[in-house]
């Protein structure tokens, strides 16, 4: 089987990148011979990953782009086509985010033309694909004390101008929509995706296949917790849907309360850092809440260590391989009540899952942390870690995936 896995880029190392670049690893040790067709990529930062894996890159720009426009569709259009010539001699083709999705549908040819659906383009159904976001501000009116909800009320305006007229928008909405009809599967990566899918496009597999977390060997080796420093750890991208000034306020009031010195870390890199650095310095006590940026490995895992509890409400997340990996280096979980986070969560019977909109609520789940014994923390600690694994580590994932390309 010629098997292919589209994905719109692999220049920058997120994610979604990541995520494409494991399964195209799994797949190759499961017997299968993966190729990467994608429309970028910067082999400085992914040669090494994709090593032993062949990668074809379709170009994004051509001269004969002039005969459609430089318009955003038109573009988009002649992205699509050249898509399709590349993809033309597989048996089998693996999309993954958008464009590659819709794309892979209006490609004619004969490969068996899948969708793992990470989460339907956020932009392009800005409902759909962002319910608690949208019922939040349907509900407050977009006066919620978190960025996010009044972020998220000048993108739903925007939008509805978009949509209201021939847009680009518009024209890419019909796009992904027809595109996505022309598909032979579509399958999600979490109950939360699936749901979403099937809201928007009307179909969706009901069995979801979870992403593939590479765990450490062994298990925690942590025991109890610190209770001469509260340290709780945020590590995410620092973005507005990330939901980190939240974190913040929850952490302000915890800390607040709290009979010894708090420490809030937080690592990784954004657009939103300034402003949450602003809001830490403006609510927090000096030195309280540390922004480390982007780590390397030895860094990364010397903070894990040294805290005890991993907080992030995310909104609207379609997984979260953060949550798992904080799980099996032994860390205690507050996520939100939503989303693909809380399935990781089982349902809060593995973390505490708090109202993603409410510092109180955030503040009051860190305080039942340190309320809890040290047996009862390690007792919740290695149920965590081995769910995890077993829910979404290699011997649970590697099968599901192999039996569906083999259908």
């Amino acid at each position: 089987m010629k098997l292919a896995i589209f994905h719109p880029a692999f220049e920058s190392v997120g994610g979604a990148e990541i995520l494409a670049a494991t399964q195209a690893g799994i797949l190759r040790e499961q017997g299968f011979h993966p190729e990467i067709v994608t429309l970028g990529y910067d082999p400085a930062k992914w040669a090494a990953r994709l090593e032993g894996i062949p990668v074809q890159l379709v170009a994004k720009r051509h001269w004969t782009d002039l005969i459609s426009g430089w318009g955003r569709m038109g573009k988009l259009s002649q992205r699509g086509k050249r898509a399709a010539a590349a993809l033309a001699d597989y048996d089998t083709v693996l999309a993954h985010n958008w464009p590659t999705n819709a794309m892979l549908g209006a490609a004619a040819i004969r490969a068996r033309k899948i969708w793992q659906c990470n989460e339907p383009p956020r932009g392009i159904h800005r409902r759909e694909a962002n319910p608690v976001l949208t019922a939040r501000v349907e509900a407050t009116g977009g006066r919620g004390q978190d960025e996010a909800t009044r972020h998220f009320q000048g993108d739903l305006a925007t939008h509805d101008r978009n949509m209201s007229r021939a847009s680009s928008l518009q024209a890419r909405r019909a796009y992904d929509l027809d595109g996505c009809r022309q598909l032979d599967l579509i399958y999600a990566i979490s109950e939360f995706s699936r749901d979403n899918a099937r809201r928007i496009y009307g179909q969706c597999r009901e069995e979801v296949i979870y992403p593939i977390v590479r765990f450490p060997e062994g298990t925690p080796h942590r025991s109890g917790l610190d209770r001469s420093t509260r340290k709780v750890l945020v590590h995410s991208r620092l973005e507005v849907l990330k939901n980190i000034d939240t974190v913040i306020r929850g952490f302000q009031r915890f800390a607040a309360a709290s009979p010894v010195p708090c420490q809030l870390h937080v690592v990784g890199e954004g657009p939103s850092r300034p402003l949450l650095e602003a809001l830490a310095t403006d609510l927090c006590a000096p030195g309280a809440v540390q922004f480390h940026g982007y780590l390397p490995d030895r860094e990364l895992q010397e903070v894990y260590a040294a805290c005890d509890v991993f907080a992030l409400v995310t909104l609207d997340e379609p997984f979260g391989m953060v949550y798992p990996e904080a799980a099996a280096r032994g860390l205690l979980l507050v996520g939100p009540d939503h989303g693909g986070p809380f399935e990781i969560l089982d349902g809060g019977r593995l973390g505490w899952a708090v109202d993603a909109f409410s510092p109180e609520a955030l503040a009051q789940a860190l305080e039942a942390v340190w309320a809890l014994d040290d047996a009862e923390v390690d007792r919740r600690r290695d149920a965590a870690d081995q769910s995890c694994r077993s829910r979404f580590g290699l011997a649970a994932i590697a099968p599901q995936l192999k039996a569906l390309m083999e259908t």
